[in-house]
């Protein structure tokens, strides 16, 4: 007769006797040493013993060797007797949890873990590779960290060319809002080289591939919906105030109403309303806009129309602006408005920076694809990337993958919205409904929740998982 002895620490590592980890016990080791061995774990109560006793005959064992095996197997029944709870101290909690959760996850994923291991799984060793909504947006976040730095500040070029052209070169800066072009308005003012009459503007777009045609975006009205580009003024949005007589102003102060503006509220129900610019117009829009800010201080134009061309070899760079926000302060916003015209233009300029211009979307793919499998260390089979903000159904991620993505973030979690104490980014879709981020506690925890079901439990399990100490799991 053999058996066979297994003893689990916390962990939940287990060590059969006579391996290099229980070196104290062989099935030579006299029934007296093994007491005093099991004796001292138990006092000791560093282990949690379990046995798990397998008998299988043969032939040619010594009748002693026979007897003395009997003999453990017989204390160990007595101490299983004895201590019954030894063998389930560890699983009460995690089985309430599995009840609670089993009632709300119908297809997904939840995940617990702290640096070192998974926590907690359920359900219990699956890996299945979901649709992760906008918490795909930590990915390409921490990819743009790494291709540009945390304090890398997105620019612009102005050209002037011989017949007093001003140009504008786009680098794909996401956050050209109407507070910027008043600061780059104010700058070029002050340049001497910079005459105060000119003949028009034209706009330089190259850096970016012309037919860019984000995966799960198709225009719409909707702010969500802008086009990305090289040159993008507001986020390819107009904000507009519309009363009830129709009277059309602009809904922020610091943006002016113009005509183009002032004809698409026309179309617009009474209300405040932000749309999206259809990508025919993006540049009509635009070029009103600049117009404005660069009358205010003082330049005239001789015509009001907007040429799109590259910067010519003889055109003179006359001021390079360096955006006022940082890329930190960028994905920070990101984060907060879940804003996803951001998050793809971070994903495209990333890809430009690693693999040469044009900006495209195969580029902007490889480069968070490189990132997560040479830096993180994450398996290809773990994740599937379409774009960079999540709006497309294709991207994919285990919950694995997520945890990875959660501690490589740990230095810029300040950049997350907090909400009941903890800091998180939350995704939605139809049928999918997504949170990632870090539990308080006095030891660094992290917890997803990948949900793609019609029903959208996901702030209850957040709730549970809240109020579940897992210093115990």
């Amino acid at each position: 007769m053999m058996n066979s002895l297994v003893i689990f620490n916390r962990a939940g590592i287990h060590s059969p006797i006579g391996s290099r980890a229980c070196p104290q016990l062989d099935w030579g080791t006299s029934i007296s040493d093994t007491y005093k061995f099991l004796d001292s774990s138990f006092r000791g109560n560093d282990n949690i013993l379990r046995f798990n006793l397998f008998m299988t005959f043969y032939r040619n064992e010594t009748l002693r060797l026979m007897q003395e095996k009997l003999l453990l197997l017989k204390f160990a029944a007595v101490i299983l007797c004895l201590f019954p709870g030894v063998l389930l101290a560890a699983t009460p909690d995690k089985t309430m949890l599995d009840n609670q959760l089993r009632k709300l996850v119908e297809h997904g994923s939840v995940v617990v873990a702290d640096d070192q291991r998974v926590l907690y799984r359920f359900p219990p060793n699956k890996h299945p590779l979901l649709v992760p909504a906008s918490v795909q947006k930590y990915a390409t976040a921490l990819t743009a960290l790494h291709v540009f730095g945390s304090l890398f500040r997105f620019s612009t070029e102005f050209y002037l060319d011989k017949n007093y052209e001003l140009g504008i070169r786009g680098h794909g800066d996401p956050f050209l809002v109407s507070e910027e072009w008043q600061r780059i308005s104010e700058q070029l003012s002050r340049l001497p080289a910079v005459t105060k009459k000119l003949q028009g503007l034209y706009f330089d777009t190259s850096l970016f591939d012309k037919n860019i045609q984000i995966p799960g975006i198709k225009y719409s009205l909707n702010p969500y919906d802008a086009r990305n580009g090289a040159l993008v003024v507001n986020f390819n949005t107009v904000y507009l105030k519309v009363d009830s007589k129709g009277v059309v102003t602009s809904a922020e102060e610091q943006t002016p109403l113009t005509p183009f503006a002032k004809k698409l509220g026309k179309k617009l129900s009474p209300g405040i309303h932000r749309i999206s610019i259809s990508p025919d117009s993006g540049f009509t829009y635009a070029g009103e806009l600049l117009h404005r800010f660069f009358r205010r201080h003082g330049f005239s134009f001789s015509s009001n129309k907007v040429a799109l061309r590259r910067v010519s070899a003889t055109d003179r760079l006359v001021y390079t602006h360096a955006n006022i926000q940082t890329l930190q302060d960028v994905i920070a916003g990101m984060m907060l408005y879940s804003n996803n015209f951001t998050a793809n233009q971070l994903f495209l300029t990333a890809g430009m920076k690693r693999f040469g211009a044009p900006a495209t979307i195969r580029k902007g793919r490889l480069a968070v694809e490189e990132y997560l499998g040479k830096e993180l260390g994450i398996s290809g089979d773990q994740f599937r990337v379409a774009e960079g903000s999540g709006i497309s159904r294709k991207n994919r991620m285990t919950a694995d993958a997520v945890v990875r993505l959660l501690k490589a973030f740990v230095p810029f979690q300040h950049l997350l919205p907090r909400e009941k104490g903890i800091l998180y980014k939350t995704g939605t879709l139809r049928g999918i409904y997504s949170i990632a981020g870090y539990l308080s506690s006095n030891r660094p925890l992290y917890f997803v929740i990948l949900l793609n079901q019609q029903k959208n439990h996901r702030e209850k399990i957040r709730d549970i998982l809240l109020a579940t100490d897992f210093s115990s799991f």
